[in-house]
C-alpha cells in the first residue's frame, strides 16, 4: 500500500474562521492533540505576520514532537523565509512553505504580474528557502481555475528550484472532482515523480470528494483541518477523511499513520476552544452520526437493531457506553477514564483534575464524559488578560426587574458596578459592558446543554462585533447566566488580543500580498 500523509492547517488557515480567536496557550494544546493523532505534518502559522504567530510557532516547533512542523513564508518577500526558519529550526524535522497565485484572476488582483514573471518569482523565492531548509512546499494558489499548461509549467519550475512537494490549492473551491483528477493526472504525466498535495476549499461542499479524486490521480498528501474550519465553507475535515481512508484503505490501497481513536477526542478539543460547533447530522462527529431509527419498519421480522454502522464509533474515540461518574469515584477511576477519553495527563494534573471534578459532582449528581472534557479542557485565563470577572449576582422574578451586581478586576484593578435589564442575562451583560467602556454588538448568543438532565452544564457560546472585527467567547457552568457573563468577558478579552496582536493586513506591490490559499 501507498502512504498517505496528512497536513494539518488548522492553526493557520482553520483560524481564519470568522470570529476565531485561540491564545497561545490554546494553540499549543491543539498542536499536542496533532500529534498525539499522529497527523504529518502541522502549520501553525505564519511567522512573519505578528510577534505572537512567530512566538507560536517557534515553542510549537520546540515543545511539539513527531510531526514536521511547517512554516508559511510569502515568495515576494526573502525575509519572511529568515523570520519563519528562525520560528521553526529547532523542530525535529522542519518544512518551509511558500506560494503564489497560480490563476490569472489571482495574479493580476495580488501581483499584476505576467506569468513568466510569476515563474521568476516561484524560481527564486523556492531557491531562498532551500538554502535555509531541506524540505520546501510550494503552493498554487487558485490552481483549479488556472490554465493546465501553465499549472504543468508551474509545477516544472518548483520542482526544477528544489521544491520537495508542490501542492495544488482549490482556493475559492469551485473546482469538480473530474477537475481535480484531471489536473493531477495532467501534472504527473508532464512532470514526473513530482510529490503532489492537494488543498481543497469546502464551498460547494466538495472538498472531500475533489481531495480523494486528487489522491486516487496520484497526489499523496492532503491539506485539512479538523472539522474542516476555515474561512467561508471551510476546508476538507481532517475527521472525515482520516476515517474514508481508515474504512477504505483496502479499496483505495492506501493508508495513513492517524491514530483513529484520536479522531474524536480532537474534533471534541478543536470544537470547545475555538467556539465552533459541527452539525449534528456531521459525518463521524456530529451527535447524530451514529444514531439510527429503530423503530423504522423492517424488511423481515428481525429484531436486533440493523447493521449501519460501517465504522464502529469506538474506533473513532466515540465511547457512548460509557457510566457517568458519581462524586464517590476514585482518584484511579477519574484517570482511567480520562485516558479513556484521550486525555494524557501526570499524576499531579490528575491530582488537581480531581478536585475540580469533585466540586463539579457536588453541583451535578451525575458527572458524563462530556463533562470531563470540559473538565480536562477548562484552563484559567491567560496572564494578559485584562478583565476577568470576580463576583456575580443577578436578581430577577416576574415581579422584580432583573438586576445585576457586577464585581470585575480591569487592568488589575477591582471595580464594582450594578445595572438594571430585560432579563437576568442581559442585566449582567449591560452592567458589564458599561464598566470597561467598550459596547460591541452582541450577533450570537446560543446556550447548549453539554449532557442530559436538568442540571447538566450549559455551554455559552457568543459572537462580538467591534469596528468590523468578529470573535466568539465561550464558557461552560451549570448557573448560565453566571457562564454567559463569563463568556462575555471571554469574548472582550478576544477582542483586547486582538488589537494587541494584529497581524499584517496590507502589504505593497514590493512587500507582498496577503496569504490565501
Amino acid at each position: 500500500m501507498d502512504r498517505l500523509f496528512f497536513f494539518d492547517t488548522t492553526l493557520r488557515d482553520g483560524v481564519k474562521a470568522p470570529g476565531t480567536v485561540l491564545t497561545r496557550e490554546e494553540k499549543i494544546r491543539i498542536a499536542k492533540q496533532l500529534a498525539h493523532l499522529q497527523v504529518d505534518v502541522i502549520e501553525p502559522g505564519f511567522p512573519a505576520a505578528s510577534e505572537e504567530q512567530f512566538a507560536v510557532c517557534e515553542q510549537i516547533a520546540r515543545e511539539v514532537k513527531g510531526p514536521v512542523i511547517a512554516a508559511l513564508a510569502r515568495a515576494t518577500n526573502a525575509k519572511d523565509f529568515e523570520i519563519a526558519w528562525k520560528a521553526i529550526e529547532s523542530a525535529a524535522s522542519a518544512r518551509l512553505h511558500t506560494f503564489v497565485p497560480a490563476s490569472r484572476q489571482y495574479r493580476e488582483h495580488f501581483l499584476r504580474k505576467s506569468f513568466a514573471e510569476v515563474c521568476q518569482i516561484a524560481a527564486s523565492a523556492i531557491k531562498t528557502a532551500r538554502k535555509l531548509s531541506k524540505q520546501v512546499e510550494f503552493s498554487l494558489v487558485d490552481a483549479f481555475r488556472a490554465e493546465t499548461s501553465e499549472v504543468v509549467d508551474l509545477v516544472r519550475v518548483a520542482v526544477d528550484a528544489g521544491a520537495t512537494s508542490v501542492n495544488l490549492a482549490d482556493t475559492v473551491g469551485c473546482a469538480l472532482p473530474a477537475d481535480v483528477e484531471g489536473m493531477v493526472s495532467a501534472v504527473l504525466a508532464k512532470v514526473p515523480g513530482t510529490s503532489l498535495s492537494i488543498h481543497c476549499h469546502n464551498d460547494l461542499g466538495l472538498a472531500v470528494a475533489n481531495s480523494l479524486a486528487a489522491i486516487r490521480a496520484g497526489a499523496r498528501q492532503i491539506h485539512c483541518t479538523v472539522n474542516g474550519i476555515g474561512e467561508r465553507a471551510g476546508n476538507a475535515p481532517l475527521e472525515e477523511l482520516g476515517a474514508l481512508f481508515a474504512l477504505r484503505s483496502a479499496d483505495l490501497r492506501m493508508e495513513s499513520g492517524l491514530k483513529l481513536d484520536q479522531i474524536y477526542p480532537t474534533s471534541r478539543l478543536v470544537r470547545r476552544l475555538t467556539g465552533i460547533g459541527v452539525q449534528p447530522h456531521k459525518p463521524i462527529v456530529g451527535s447524530n452520526a451514529f444514531l439510527g431509527e429503530l423503530a423504522a419498519p423492517q424488511l423481515a421480522d428481525a429484531t436486533a437493531p440493523p447493521p449501519f454502522e460501517i465504522i464502529q464509533p469506538e474506533a473513532l474515540g466515540i465511547h457512548t457506553g460509557m457510566d457517568a461518574l458519581g462524586q464517590d469515584a476514585s482518584l484511579e477511576a477519574l484517570g482511567n477514564r480520562l485516558s479513556e477519553l484521550g486525555y494524557s495527563f501526570g499524576s499531579g494534573e490528575v491530582r488537581e483534575l480531581y478536585t475540580e471534578f469533585q466540586e463539579l459532582a457536588l453541583r451535578k449528581e451525575n458527572v458524563f464524559d462530556a463533562d470531563l472534557e470540559l473538565l480536562a479542557g477548562q484552563r484559567a485565563p491567560s496572564e494578559g488578560s485584562r478583565y476577568r470577572l470576580l463576583y456575580l449576582n443577578v436578581t430577577a422574578g416576574s415581579i422584580s426587574v432583573p438586576n445585576a451586581t457586577v464585581q470585575l478586576e480591569v487592568d488589575g484593578e477591582i471595580v464594582q458596578d450594578a445595572g438594571f435589564g430585560q432579563g437576568p442575562v442581559d442585566a449582567a451583560f449591560k452592567t458589564i459592558l458599561r464598566m470597561v467602556k467598550r459596547f460591541p454588538k452582541l450577533v450570537r448568543y446560543e446556550v447548549n446543554a453539554v449532557t442530559p438532565g436538568a442540571d447538566a452544564q450549559g455551554e455559552i457560546s457568543l459572537r462580538l462585533q467591534e469596528n468590523g472585527v468578529f470573535v466568539d467567547g465561550k464558557a461552560v457552568g451549570t448557573d448560565i447566566v453566571l457562564a454567559s457573563a463569563q463568556a462575555l468577558i471571554d469574548g472582550l478579552n478576544k477582542l483586547e488580543h486582538v488589537v494587541a496582536h494584529t497581524g499584517i493586513s496590507e502589504f505593497t506591490e514590493e512587500e507582498g500580498w496577503l496569504p490565501r490559499l
